[in-house]
């Protein structure tokens, strides 16, 4: 069997593995994963026993959940479903519905669910005569004890007309559960209707919740920091969580842009092994998730993210209960703050529960625009503009290796620098006051990284996704831990941004026996355990959007870093109207003497260049032939990634 289709197996092996989780008081039931051909009493999808006709009665815009720990799933009824700027897990019941369940988490508890049906293909509008019956599907949660039953929610729920919420979320008091009582879930109505129960729970709050709260802030450079550093002050919210948790000075992405370096992010693998590389490719439903991890040990999950290249489209919603994406993404210039607001909303009624709450704005991103005054913050007087499209003013990327005169480059910095100090007083401040607010800050674990830097020219080019040196590899990772653990930690030694996964299941008491994962996590580190340098392993396929550069491969061995170049072609050349910078083969760097990378040391250190050289070789020989899974791309997304720059 290949190493890749062993990956398939992993949510079996791994319900087994997760046994040393430490747990909090927080108590969850997730009516989705407890549902059995046993619990199902009525069901149009038990007369005829035709397995297909769930999806063939289900809207285009659903898939079957397999999420990990989901269980069985008769008849394809747990389903994600892809709803305009989320995608949620459901449980399909088409009237007539009835599911049993005899909850395990003893008495008392709350049930917080959604409830909707989907809209009509050709609506016709229901007439003044017609029954409750005709006109959509009626809800209800039953509680059914010592033979008698007590109605505990009912509402009668009509295709939503154009522009209305889908969904309407409840929650209800369920006192007088116990031994022997059920929970019964009903539709009745319109059987042609496409009815929903969003992601239904029953819990009990807990007085001490476990929060893991990750941010990503995309095309972050670590070095443009106040706590690592810099001379501008554009980070004081990041600068206070770093004084209250550790800081991790030489942290590296696995790649230079957004779609395969959070893959690696979120699996724990680097791109050689998730095959994600190209703006069509997609993750493999066979890879086992952060988030996938999490939710099968009790934590609720949800993702808040500018889309683009975190498009649920390429994966990311896997393990996720529900995983927005705001449109619009950096077409707005206070993409952070918008992304804060519904977060804020989400922590209020969460509080009380084990949670995973991932938070990603593409707001530092080309362009570099946010609101005044924090635009003009980092400019002299008079500038020539308060904001830029960049790679659009440069040529897009034909325009890449453009030299500008230097004080336009300052400018831009400036611009970029903006950039990032709104984030962090409309993302980062207001995130850490609402835990704090909330009672939460003490006891979350907070992890601030990004998942690339950005390029000002230092090699002769600008933005991201080209080259591998240090300014698109090198992001900052704060992680502030429970009870203020390692606090004021600053370590040198370089990490891995896929060593962030290992860390969190570490932390959460979750097991990783059986788990692929190639970063590991940071305590012996943090314990001083471990002194030395880790591996990273960072890739960028050939051509990605249409770049017209070559693939390139970097690695390290302690701090020697060796770079392979792909040469450009003649044809890639032909495509630049400023020539680019023409890098040799092989470069070799030692960070710690030349942290710039301006030196090639391969003529006088080749024998350290052959051995990084022979192990990447390893590397990819071992891992063989891609074979990645396939993204479909609809116009909307195309029209973010436009936005972007990445396409034309």
């Amino acid at each position: 069997m290949k190493r890749r289709d062993f990956l398939w197996l992993l949510p079996v092996v791994l319900l087994a593995a997760c046994q040393k989780e430490k747990r909090s008081d927080f108590r969850l039931y997730r009516f989705i994963d407890e549902l059995r051909t046993e619990n199902i009493v009525k069901s149009p999808f038990l007369e005829g026993g035709e397995p297909d006709r769930t999806e063939q009665q289900s809207p285009p815009k659903s898939s079957p959940l397999v999420d990990l720990g989901s269980g069985e799933n008769p008849y394809n009824l747990k389903k994600k479903l892809r709803l305009e700027g989320v995608e949620i897990s459901v449980l399909f019941a088409p009237a007539p519905s009835v599911y049993v369940y005899e909850p395990t988490i003893g008495a008392g508890g709350t049930i917080e669910f959604g409830v909707g049906v989907a809209p009509e293909e050709n609506p016709q509008s229901p007439t003044v005569e017609d029954s409750p019956e005709e006109k959509g599907v009626e809800f209800r949660v039953k509680l059914e004890k010592d033979g008698r039953g007590e109605v505990l929610f009912q509402k009668l729920v009509l295709p939503p007309a154009p522009g209305e919420d889908l969904f309407s979320l409840h929650s209800i008091r369920a006192s007088a559960l116990g031994k022997g009582a059920r929970l019964v879930f009903e539709t009745e109505g319109r059987g042609e209707l496409s009815a929903y129960w969003h992601n239904p729970i029953l819990y009990t709050r807990a007085t001490s919740a476990r929060a893991v709260v990750l941010v990503s802030v995309d095309t972050l450079r670590a070095d443009h920091l106040g706590c690592y550093g810099y001379g501008r002050d554009t980070s004081p919210a990041v600068d206070a969580l770093a004084k209250e948790g550790a800081l991790f000075f030489n942290t590296y992405a696995s790649s230079p842009w957004t779609l395969p370096s959070h893959v690696s992010i979120l699996t724990s693998l680097n791109g050689v092994r998730h095959q994600v590389y190209y703006e069509e490719d997609r993750m493999n439903p066979g890879l086992i998730t952060l988030a996938e991890m999490l939710r099968s040990r009790g934590f609720m999950t949800t993702a808040f993210t500018d889309g683009g290249f975190v498009s649920r489209v390429y994966g990311f919603a896997k393990g996720f209960d529900a995983y927005y994406e705001r449109s619009g993404g950096v077409l707005s210039q206070d993409s952070a703050m918008r992304i804060w607001r519904p977060a804020a909303e989400w922590l209020d009624g969460n509080k009380d529960k084990d949670f995973f709450l991932f938070l990603h704005t593409y707001q530092p991103h080309d362009p570099y625009a946010c609101p005044r005054p924090t635009a003009t913050m980092f400019l002299g007087e008079n500038p020539a503009r308060t904001s830029i499209n960049l790679m659009g003013s440069l040529g897009g990327y034909a325009g890449r290796f453009r030299e500008l005169p230097e004080n336009e480059r300052q400018e831009i910095i400036g611009l970029y620098d903006g950039e990032v100090r709104y984030t962090d007083e409309a993302l980062v401040g207001p995130l850490l006051a609402k835990l704090k607010e909330l009672g939460l800050y003490d006891s979350a674990l907070i992890i601030f990284t990004s998942d690339h830097g950005e390029e000002f020219f230092d090699h002769h080019g600008w933005s991201h996704g080209h080259n591998l040196y240090d300014e698109a590899l090198r992001v900052p990772l704060v992680i502030k831990f429970p009870g203020g653990r390692f606090k004021g930690q600053r370590l040198e030694p370089i990490v891995r941004l896929v060593d962030i996964m290992p860390t969190i299941l570490e932390e959460t008491g979750i097991d990783q026996d059986g788990l692929e994962m190639d970063g590991r996590s940071l305590f012996p580190i943090l314990r001083g355990k471990e002194r030395g340098d880790r591996t990273f392993l960072a890739d960028v396929g050939d051509n990605i959007v249409k770049s017209h550069v070559g693939k390139k491969v970097a690695m390290n061995s302690g701090k020697n870093k060796l770079i392979l170049n792909r040469p450009f072609t003649p044809e890639y050349l032909a495509f630049f109207i400023s020539p680019p910078p023409i890098a040799p083969p092989v470069e070799l760097f030692d960070l710690a003497d030349d942290p710039r990378e301006k030196k090639n040391l391969v003529d006088e250190e080749p024998a350290v260049a052959r051995e990084l050289d022979n192990r990447i070789v390893g590397i990819y020989k071992k891992t063989g032939e891609r074979k990645p899974a396939k993204a479909e791309l609809d116009e909307d997304l195309k029209e973010r990634l436009r936005a972007l720059g990445y396409i034309r």
